[in-house]
This record gives structure tokens, sequence and C-alpha cells, in this order.
């Protein structure tokens, strides 16, 4: 049976696995939803009361959070002025480097809960 399996297999001491699962045992996700669900409760706290209302968090993923912007100034604006600082932030209230990058987009914003 050992000849049949290609490359992509390693035996271990009680069965076949495959490569995928090793490298996804060693190296685990960093993100979980509590830090997601964390990084969006903060976010007022972090970007201040007056950014909190035209921006929302839409995603996360591979070290990058997703925001929504009301303006392309105010794009303009985080991107170019305030987008290191918020990452530091982000990183100094979770202990750890989870965001590398921020990339802000134009969209309406949910109404839904706000005031």
């Amino acid at each position: 049976m050992k000849e049949e399996l290609p490359e992509r297999y390693f035996f271990g001491k009680n069965k076949v696995m495959r490569i995928g699962q090793i490298l996804k045992d060693a190296f685990p996700k960093k993100y979980n939803d509590r830090t997601y669900q964390s990084i969006k409760n903060a976010w007022g706290n972090i970007v201040g009361n007056e950014v909190c209302q035209i921006t929302k968090i839409t995603g996360f993923k591979n070290g990058v959070l997703y925001v929504i912007v009301e303006s392309s100034v105010m794009i303009h604006h985080l991107t170019n002025f305030e987008k290191n600082a918020i990452i530091d932030r982000i990183n100094t209230i979770l202990k750890t480097r989870y965001i590398e990058d921020i990339h802000f987009k134009v969209g309406i914003l949910n109404d839904v809960g706000k005031k």
C-alpha cells in the first residue's frame, strides 16, 4: 500500500497523514471570532467617536482588516495619516501582531442601531 500513495502523504506511527493537515497542525490560525469581535468592540476607542460613526469593520482575513468608509476623502486621510497608528493601537490592545494592514473601501453604512 505504501507504494501506491503519492509523495504528498506522510506515514505517522499509526496512520497515513496528508501534508496539508500536518501544516495546519503546525501553523494554527491566529485569527478567531473572539479576536475579531474584540477589534470591533474596541474600534470606537481606537479611532475615536467621530471616525467610528462613519466607518464599519466588515471583515478580517490573512492579517488584513477590511473597513467600509462613507467618503473617499476620509479614506485618503485614514490611509495616509492614520493607518499605521490604528494598526499599532489594535496590535497593542491584542498584545500580538494580528493586523498587518487595513484596506479601506467606500461604501454605505447600515444605519441600523446607529445614533
